[in-house]
């Protein structure tokens, strides 16, 4: 079976989603469309807008998607090539013989090309990297401009093509296929047909109005609370005002120098007010947060994985009979997670710290088994 991967959050599904994935499937020639989706927080460590069923439904109802297998929270919370390295390990895993992304540069050539270069080896990227940290930059900033001025021929400061060098980086046996991003760029929160999912998120909280999603997204929204930090920030205050800081210093992406002023924030009002103030030209927002889910979910570095090219489990979230099939013939060589199993404590705990502040009791990791979904 011809079998697409597409790497997501779908944080929610919308049109540029349903645009992309069915480009890839009439592209690639794809019998069967996969999704490795990120779980209940983003990787740019954000809550999801909805629990990672809901999404996974939704994808599933939309017909452009037939199966979708969860990229478990340890590595989901991550920079860009750790994230990268286990979500195509995933998809090499389960068979897929094209990974298909969106991108700014909407050229896979170029893509590779960019990644077979090597650029980071050099000594002159080491050098020039180190002399971006010195100046006081983030290393995501000091690595894209250290990059780029050594490789000027892509841009590796955008979002999307930032993930699709990494996912070429990973690649061992899964050919890559791409589609440029049709509409607005990831952070772009303005109006049209098709949106950013920061967009379709921000103009709901302004507005109370959905845009740009197709309707088994739509009803999501009228279904479901959506989930954003102002939602956690009770929670949060609570962790950051009582943990000792040696407590927070054991945390995943965080530090001596970033501790002590997470507690400082802890006192602030409001998340964005916090977020304000513990922003620098070395802790960017994606930083800042991802650090705000370890504490949340209590993510100890002893728990990171020590390799991340290698996830132990493949569990689904949702399928059609397109993957039902899937499942069938990959079940014999791959170990699917379709019951709570001791693996996924980890999950469980991540999923209570998401859905408390919710108030859904529905969400418990433990009774929760893969959705089926007749989408045609």
């Amino acid at each position: 079976m011809q079998k697409t991967a597409i790497i997501a959050e779908y944080n929610p599904f919308h049109n540029g989603h349903l645009f992309q994935a069915k480009t890839a499937r009439l592209e690639t020639g794809a019998e069967a469309v996969i999704a490795v989706m990120s779980g209940q927080f983003t990787q740019r460590g954000e809550p999801a807008a909805f629990d990672k069923w809901s999404r996974a439904r939704a994808a599933i109802e939309t017909g452009a998607i037939d199966l979708v297998i969860e990229l478990p929270t340890r590595y989901g919370v991550q920079r860009a090539d750790r994230f990268a390295s286990a979500a195509v390990a995933i998809a090499e895993r389960v068979g897929c013989q094209t990974l298909s992304f969106g991108s700014e540069s909407g050229d896979a050539t170029a893509i590779c090309q960019a990644a077979s270069a090597d650029v980071e080896s050099t000594p002159a990227y080491r050098q020039a990297f180190q002399e971006a940290l010195q100046s006081g930059k983030s290393p995501a900033k000091a690595s894209s401009e250290a990059f780029s001025a050594l490789y000027p021929a892509f841009d590796l400061t955008l979002p999307n093509n930032i993930l699709a060098y990494h996912y070429a980086k990973a690649a061992r046996t899964i050919q890559l296929h791409t589609v440029e991003r049709l509409g607005a760029g990831y952070h772009d929160t303005g109006l049209a047909d098709v949106m950013s999912a920061t967009g379709v998120r921000a103009h709901y909280l302004e507005e109370g109005i959905v845009r740009a999603v197709p309707l088994a997204t739509r009803a999501l929204f009228r279904q479901r609370t959506m989930a954003h930090w102002s939602t956690y920030w009770p929670v949060l205050q609570y962790k950051l005002r009582t943990t000792p800081q040696p407590v927070l210093d054991e945390l995943v992406g965080i530090d001596a120098s970033l501790s002590p002023r997470l507690i400082e924030a802890g006192l602030e009002p409001t998340f964005e007010r916090a977020l304000g103030q513990l922003q620098t030209r070395r802790y960017t927002r994606t930083a800042i947060q991802r650090a705000l889910v370890s504490v949340l979910i209590h993510f100890q570095r002893s728990e990171l994985p020590d390799r991340f090219d290698d996830v132990p489990y493949v569990r689904p979230l949702a399928f059609n009979g397109v993957g039902r099939l899937v499942l069938k013939d990959i079940k014999k060589t791959v170990p699917l997670l379709s019951k709570y199993h001791p693996d996924l404590a980890f999950e469980a705990r991540v999923t209570e710290a998401y859905r408390l502040p919710l108030g859904d009791e529905s969400l418990r990791e433990h009774v929760q088994t893969p959705q089926f979904i007749d989408s045609k």
